[in-house]
């Protein structure tokens, strides 16, 4: 169990921190099933557990546990277990968002690295997990947030705010009632600082350090993104205005 204090820093140098050196995301691996993945890690693993980072602008997707599940109460990223079952790694992180969220993935964009490692069991029933998170992308079905769709939700239901998120409109949620009860759209800034701005509600506990640090890995990644974009879009806009 881990509560994040809230802390006296500056999101900017959290999310984007000086560039170093990375390690390459191996993402050909996520074409293989659980066995295959699994063939390419280091040793000792005998589970795969996936997660999906969804972002809404600079917001991302984070899901309370059911107080009838473990860590009842605690926030963390859509996913669970990828099952021998699945095509594919990639298949096991749709599947999953799908199950617990009602988002329909269009693909991965980026895994967050490092991986987080974690057991479950004791003795011979003990299994040794690794778990795998991605920045991905919903489809255009997803992305349009409709009024019937929010009503047809179960009983997990948006985390009401004080500020304005809601009018910026993102993607509508359909929880699964057995694994989780509520949702939010967060910024960076909140999950550093452990509180949001809504009624009732106190701080927000995650399942560990390793978990926080995936999510504020993820936050950078997508400003890297978004960054990436914009540049992107102004060189084809000179290169446009250069042909007139």
């Amino acid at each position: 169990m881990f509560r994040l204090k809230s802390l006296d820093a500056n999101v900017e140098a959290i999310i984007n921190p000086p560039p170093k050196p990375r390690p390459s995301p191996g993402m050909p691996l996520l074409n293989g099933n659980v066995s295959q993945f699994l063939a390419g890690q280091p040793r000792g693993f005998t589970n795969v557990a996936v997660a999906a980072a969804v972002f809404h602008k600079d917001r991302l997707l984070l899901v309370q546990r059911a107080d009838t599940d473990s860590y009842p109460g605690h926030w963390e990223l859509p996913g669970g277990s990828a099952d021998p079952s699945d095509k594919s790694i990639s298949e096991s992180v749709a599947r999953e968002l799908f199950e617990e969220t009602g988002l329909k993935m269009k693909r991965i964009l980026v895994e967050i690295l490092p991986p987080t490692t974690f057991s479950t069991g004791w003795g011979k029933r003990q299994k040794t997990w690794l778990k795998a998170s991605f920045v991905i992308e919903i489809t255009a079905e997803s992305k349009a947030r409709a009024e019937h769709e929010v009503e047809m939700q179960g009983s997990g239901q948006e985390l009401s705010r004080k500020d304005s998120v809601v009018a910026v409109d993102p993607p509508a949620v359909k929880l699964s009632d057995e694994e989780h009860q509520k949702y939010i759209w967060i910024t960076a800034e909140e999950v550093i600082k452990n509180r949001v701005s809504m009624p009732g509600e106190g701080t927000m506990e995650f399942i560990g350090s390793d978990s926080v640090s995936t999510i504020l890995e993820a936050f950078r990644l997508n400003k890297h993104m978004q960054k990436a974009e914009l540049m992107q879009a102004l060189q084809v806009t000179k290169a446009e205005e250069g042909k007139a």
